[in-house]
């Protein structure tokens, strides 16, 4: 390889994978509009390895970076270099042969294949927020790729995508809605018996009653407002109302003691069900700001009809022919039913929604 006389240069330490050498730089923010020049969306899908930009997505991980100002992670940006380049090492012994400085000739096209989102939203980002200008990112670069080595990479960089469960996202989180939701959860044995953690599908087998997505989409029906200055004062009321809600469902009970299996309760009735909480919370809205003996009121569940077969009650709400189904329209529909046995008036709002039910089931 000739020595490149004018490009790029990054410290850099040296890899290989497959017999392929592959370097990582740690790239100022500012820097990498200055990198990475070339938008391939602009090309035919045939002469390009990469999605072309969805820009609905670059104002959300825009949004994520400033409201993280003082704790955002990125992973890495793989990029690939089609033309030349020219890594020197610090020194001759092993570990200094890993060390070094990589060059990129200026005539060299890189190309990002994955990463494109981030790179976008960092470019607005700083925009908005100029102090971010220093501060870096790290950058693998495969040296020497054509346009069939790029789609390849792109190709194996993206065969096994597993998106993290929102359950297990929820509970890494530290927004004020899921620090309220999990450590409600984390302090009550009967409720982190009964919850799931880290799935949100659960299966026929399943020993949990409900995922962590679940009742976080019910704890956040539960308050009109759920923010950094009240979740720990909400903490006490979350992890009260909901264990009274417990109590007052004896299959839940069952399930609690192990003397039934979650999976029969979701397979027979509907309160097992991600839609069924959310309604749940909707009608504990009510009740926390307007009824003073709610955990008396409570008790009135014990005598609901759950089974999926009392069409009475639940079929065009959450349940339709038969199947469950997960909707706020559906959730809503089912907090209404559920008011009518806790005697709760209803708003306008639901008064017209059970018009136009009532409406549709006879047929107008």
């Amino acid at each position: 390889m000739n020595t490149i006389i004018s490009g790029s240069s990054f410290p850099a330490i040296r890899g290989v994978q497959a017999d392929n050498e592959y370097y990582i730089v740690m790239c100022s923010l500012k820097r990498l509009r200055k990198v990475f020049t070339f938008d391939e969306g602009t090309l035919p899908v045939e002469a390009r390895a990469q999605r072309t930009l969805n820009t609905e997505r670059i104002p959300e991980i825009t949004n994520y970076i400033l409201s993280n100002r003082d704790n955002y992670v990125f992973s890495a940006i793989t990029a690939c270099i089609d033309g030349d380049s020219q890594f020197t090492p610090i020194g001759d012994d092993t570990h200094q042969q890993k060390i070094g400085t990589l060059v990129i000739d200026e005539d060299a096209e890189l190309y990002i294949t994955d990463g494109q989102h981030r790179n976008a939203a960092i470019a607005e980002a700083l925009k908005q927020d100029p102090s971010l200008a220093n501060e870096t990112i790290s950058v693998v670069f495969f040296a020497g790729k054509s346009l069939s080595d790029r789609q390849k990479i792109f190709k194996d960089l993206n065969l096994y995508p597993v998106k993290t469960d929102s359950s297990l996202s929820i509970t890494y989180d530290d927004k004020p809605d899921a620090l309220l939701s999990k450590k409600a959860i984390y302090q009550s044995p009967l409720l982190s018996k009964l919850i799931h953690m880290e799935k949100s599908n659960l299966g026929a087998r399943s020993k949990k009653l409900i995922s962590h997505s679940a009742f976080n989409k019910a704890t956040k029906e539960l308050f009109d407002r759920i923010d950094e200055n009240n979740y720990k004062s909400l903490l006490p009321k979350t992890t009260d109302f909901w264990e009274s809600v417990v109590n007052n469902m004896p299959t839940w009970v069952l399930v609690y003691k192990d003397e039934v299996s979650a999976g029969e309760v979701r397979e027979e009735a509907i309160n097992a069900y991600s839609v069924t909480f959310q309604a749940i919370g909707i009608v504990g809205n009510w009740l926390l700001k307007n009824d003073r003996t709610w955990k008396k009121t409570l008790k009135k569940l014990k005598d609901i009809d759950w089974q999926r077969t009392n069409k009475k009650d639940w079929e065009g709400r959450c349940v339709f022919n038969g199947a469950m189904r997960n909707s706020s329209v559906a959730a809503k529909l089912t907090a209404i039913r559920i008011k009518h046995y806790l005697n709760i008036p209803l708003s306008t709002k639901e008064l017209i929604e059970e018009e136009k039910l009532k409406e549709a089931k006879n047929g107008f």
